[in-house]
């Protein structure tokens, strides 16, 4: 199955997994020092968080997770498809937030498979602006 291009928001669905990808048009950045959250009967702590939402009201969250911190075995992604998480070291954070904050458009992608933040076609070398 071919993926349509990466310039609207989609939804597929074939007999393996649904797949939502949508267009971040707000995000919101927290930092602090071992806030706790459960996903998954797993009790996490994060020092950061980074939520990007679409028009749609999907999100994808990144957690920065604190050293003492239990990791998830997978990344977590709602029956509905309008909510996932993924969960980094607190060092890697700031590179979703880069993204977002340098790249337009930004795109979430919402898979059991894995989930990502990404950015359209640009040619290389491109300056930001």
């Amino acid at each position: 199955m071919t993926e349509p291009a990466m310039d609207i928001d989609w939804q597929w669905e074939d007999t393996r997994w649904m797949v939502n990808v949508f267009t971040v048009s707000a995000y919101t950045y927290l930092v602090g020092y071992r806030n706790t959250t459960t996903y998954d009967g797993v009790t996490i702590q994060y020092q950061g968080r980074l939520s990007a939402r679409g028009d749609d009201g999907s999100q994808l969250s990144v957690y920065g997770l604190h050293p003492a911190s239990p990791v998830p075995t997978a990344p977590y992604c709602n029956p509905e498809m309008t909510h996932g998480a993924i969960f980094v070291p607190f060092g890697d954070l700031p590179v979703y937030v880069d993204i977002l904050r340098n790249e337009k458009p930004v795109y979430g992608r919402l898979d059991p498979a894995g989930m990502t933040l990404s950015t359209s076609l640009e040619p290389p070398g491109e300056e930001e602006s």
